[in-house]
């Protein structure tokens, strides 16, 4: 069998970041897809979330039951997950945690829309020159 070398290790990877800031009201499911078609990103990680959700909805599993929750002005605490980018759509999930004291909710963020301010901070590979 032939000797593969990894791409990790021959050629110059690095790991880089992207934060993207969001306007009042912006879809943040888009706003990711947009930014990866700018960045020409077939992959990204998501990494962390900073601000608030004005409206939005995350699915969650409660026992053995899919349950969903709508989010009203609800302040972020973390948020993770992967997109890729294929045929021009994205792929892929993003959990978030709400920042309340007392019932904090975690889920997957089936759709979103941001106060002003809101960052996303995805990370991703890229070869160096």
């Amino acid at each position: 069998m032939p000797r593969v070398d990894s791409a990790f290790f021959k050629n110059n990877i690095v790991k880089k970041t992207l934060t993207i800031e969001l306007d009042e009201g912006e879809g943040i499911l888009s706003a990711i897809k947009e930014a990866m078609k700018q960045h020409k990103l077939k992959e990204a990680k998501v990494e962390d979330i900073e601000g608030t959700i004005k409206s939005g909805q995350i699915s969650f599993m409660d026992r053995s039951n899919f349950k969903s929750l709508k989010l009203d002005n609800a302040k972020m605490l973390s948020a993770s997950g992967n997109f890729k980018l294929s045929f021009d759509d994205i792929y892929g999930t993003m959990n978030v945690s709400t920042a309340d004291k007392f019932n904090p909710k975690k889920g997957t963020l089936a759709s979103g829309y941001a106060v002003a301010g809101l960052k996303i901070k995805l990370s991703f590979f890229q070869e160096n020159p």
